[in-house]
């Protein structure tokens, strides 16, 4: 049985409306964007430097937010010198992609890279507990100051921080890209190398515009979580100096991002918890030192330095986590003494 005429009419006025109202998918959405304006970006991409590339891009897509987006700007280099430059130039704000345009137009390339003081400032100053944010981080470069973005981004998801963290990579080696890679898989998000403008194109419709085309088998394919298995084994631990050096190898059954964590507790724990998630033992509570080690590929081996000695007896475990969606534990450890010189 057909529906009624004005039935079938209002269905596919609501039909149209929904489709029509793409931008309503932007609705309350919160970006700040990192721009990177360090002294690299003054090097040549296709005939234009690439920081003109990056203000033509991203005030292309900024412009066609909606009134309901907030959006921020936090850049560092721009002619500061030192390892000190990064500055919050725009406040989070609703419907501020125009006058974030502006700004990003009022950039000029030259300076260090501070990447792990960027990353401060806009967890400092924009980043919420409340409502996450999507971080769009533009740059051709990797820290250049001696500070630690891995820390940092560990740090601000541990004070509860909500925020994806999406780099966008210009002209880098395979070395540069996966290093940039890794700190986007830590901050939950998605690393896009660009090689040249065109680059711009698939990241943006997936970031700004969430675009239809972006839900293709390709894309599907990216983003499907993968059931993985691995072993991860201490090899040795050995005094060294103050402390001890341990030394663990890890094989899994496919390539990709792994994360090794390493724990040193007491021998007698107070504070046992059930497995949650799978594998995992103890509390925060019952550590003493804690050391992740970052590790790409199949299998591979590894070290990790632990200082300051202490009289009470100790052990340690390690487990293994697959990075390549949502982070999951995949193995875990023997528990080994800890032998420190007397």
């Amino acid at each position: 049985m057909r529906s009624p005429l004005p039935l079938r009419i209002l269905i596919f006025a609501l039909f149209f409306l929904s489709y029509g109202a793409n931008s309503d998918t932007q609705t309350n959405k919160r970006y700040v964007i990192i721009l990177d304006a360090s002294g690299s970006m003054t090097e040549i991409l296709e005939g234009k430097t690439r920081m003109a590339v990056a203000k033509e891009k991203l005030t292309g897509v900024l412009g066609s937010l909606g009134k309901d987006v907030s959006v921020g700007l936090v850049a560092y280099g721009n002619r500061i010198p030192g390892c000190d430059s990064a500055r919050l130039y725009q406040p989070i704000m609703r419907g501020a992609g125009k006058l974030v345009s502006q700004k990003i137009n009022q950039i000029v390339p030259a300076g260090s890279t501070p990447i792990a003081q960027t990353l401060s400032v806009v967890g400092e100053f924009i980043l919420s507990d409340q409502v996450e944010t999507n971080i769009i981080f533009i740059s051709d470069g990797v820290e250049s100051c001696e500070g630690d973005p891995k820390a940092v981004l560990y740090a601000l998801k541990t004070a509860g921080k909500k925020f994806q963290l999406h780099i966008l990579g210009m002209g880098l080696d395979p070395k540069g890209d996966e290093d940039l890679k890794r700190l986007a898989v830590i901050g939950n998000g998605d690393y896009y190398s660009i090689k040249e403008p065109n680059d711009f194109t698939r990241p943006f419709q997936r970031l700004f515009l969430q675009s239809p085309s972006s839900s293709s088998q390709e894309t599907l394919a990216d983003h499907k979580p993968l059931a993985r298995a691995g072993m991860i084994q201490i090899l040795s631990v050995l005094p060294y100096e103050d402390g001890f050096v341990l030394n663990y190898e890890y094989n899994t059954d496919a390539p990709g991002d792994y994360m090794v964590q390493v724990y040193l507790f007491p021998k007698e724990e107070k504070n046992r918890s059930f497995p949650v998630p799978t594998l995992r033992e103890r509390r925060m509570g019952d550590l003493i030192q804690h050391k992740i080690d970052l590790k790409s590929g199949q299998s591979g081996k590894g070290k990790l330095i632990f200082t300051g000695s202490s009289k009470k007896e100790q052990r340690v475990s390690a487990e293994l986590w697959d990075l390549s969606s949502v982070p999951k534990i995949i193995a875990l450890s023997e528990e080994k003494p800890v032998h420190l010189n007397p």
